[in-house]
Parts: C-alpha cells; sequence; structure tokens
C-alpha cells in the first residue's frame, strides 16, 4: 500500500502559519524554499522519518496572478489543502487513476533549494475534480524533507471524510492508498502527538 508523505497546511500569510502550527505544536516549521512559477514559498515541521507537514503560502517574491499563491491570498484562512503519497512508480499510478475514471494531470517536474543551499527535484501529478483525492509524489532520490527539517510531531492519524464514504474508500483502495475514511461532511483531518499534546488540524 502507498502511504501518506505529508500534509499540506495552507495559509495566507507563511509567518502566520508557522505562528499558528507553532502555538499549537510547541515546534517551529523551517523555511523549505520558494516554488517557481507557482506563486508559493513553505516551511516544514517532521512527522517522522518519512511524513512531514508542509506549511505553503504566498511567496510574496512572485507574480501571483494565476497561481496557487493567488488562491492561498484570496482564500485567507489556514487549515489542511491537500495531501501526499509517495510512489516511486509515478507513472503506473498515472494509469492506474486513469483506468479508474479520474482525471489525472500530467507529471510534471519540480525542483527548489533549501536554505543550505541543498537541490530538492521530485516529481507529481494531482487528480482534477475531487479535493478530498491526495495527489502524487515521487522524490527520485532527493533527500527526504522529513529527515532534515524540525522533529518533535508525530502523525497518529489522518482521516478522509466524505458524504459517500464507500465510494470514497473503495476508490483510495483501488489507487492502493492506505487511510483512513469515515462517513461525514465532505473533509481531511489530521491528528498529531505534539510536545504540547495531541493537536487536531481540520480543512480551510
Amino acid at each position: 500500500m502507498l502511504k501518506l508523505d505529508h500534509i499540506m497546511y495552507a495559509t495566507p500569510d507563511l509567518a502566520q502559519g508557522i505562528a499558528e502550527i507553532a502555538h499549537l505544536t510547541g515546534v517551529t516549521a523551517t523555511a523549505g524554499g520558494s516554488h517557481s512559477g507557482r506563486g508559493t514559498r513553505n516551511a516544514l515541521l517532521s512527522l517522522g522519518q518519512d511524513q512531514y507537514l508542509e506549511i505553503i503560502a504566498p511567496d510574496p517574491q512572485q507574480q501571483l496572478t494565476g497561481t496557487l499563491g493567488a488562491e492561498l491570498v484570496e482564500h485567507g484562512r489556514s487549515g489542511i489543502r491537500g495531501w501526499a503519497v509517495a510512489s516511486d512508480q509515478l507513472g503506473s499510478v498515472h494509469d492506474a487513476s486513469r483506468q479508474l475514471g479520474l482525471e489525472p494531470q500530467r507529471i510534471i517536474d519540480m525542483t527548489r533549494t533549501t536554505p543550505q543551499g541543498v537541490r530538492l527535484d521530485w516529481q507529481l501529478f494531482t487528480l482534477r475534480g475531487n479535493a478530498l483525492l491526495p495527489f502524487f509524489i515521487d522524490w527520485q532520490g532527493s533527500p527526504h524533507p522529513a529527515l532534515t527539517t524540525p522533529p518533535g510531531c508525530t502523525l497518529t492519524a489522518f482521516t478522509v471524510s466524505s458524504p459517500d464514504a464507500g465510494a470514497m474508500a473503495q476508490l483510495l483502495k483501488a489507487l492502493d492508498v492506505d487511510v483512513t475514511v469515515v462517513k461525514g461532511e465532505a473533509g481531511l483531518s489530521a491528528r498529531l502527538q505534539t510536545p504540547r499534546g495531541e493537536v487536531e488540524l481540520a480543512s480551510w
């Protein structure tokens, strides 16, 4: 089964998002870098050996029009926007999602350089039309961010809530993704064990 790689916690301002998560968890995320052309930058904290929390926000040094950064500004609130699942067979997962009747977008190459000067290269693709579904990522041998970002928190539960939980669970199982699905209002939630106790993060 494919495993959750990271949770995307979106916020309209990076400093605000870092402060929110630090207040909740007692751990201060460190700057990750900018995503050129997407209008975003991030900060990260580890959730264990191969999982992390990404705080993603607009990058004021980029042109935001038509980018994800502009969407984050317009939304104006913080919360879980998405989640990523890791695979080293991205092409096969892409083909499988298409066979399931989903709308996989093309696989794109991405890169960023950490503040320490380490270049990270990865590939990913998203699924159009259902915000509850994950996107898929292949780190292509780059050092996993969970290994070099502030520790102290662990992910104890991640839940997808859907009005049609049965269909969602079947779809994720068909994609070989291991995650909890419950019936309810559409949304995503994560439970973290932190230095300040148990913390719940909810959809934005």
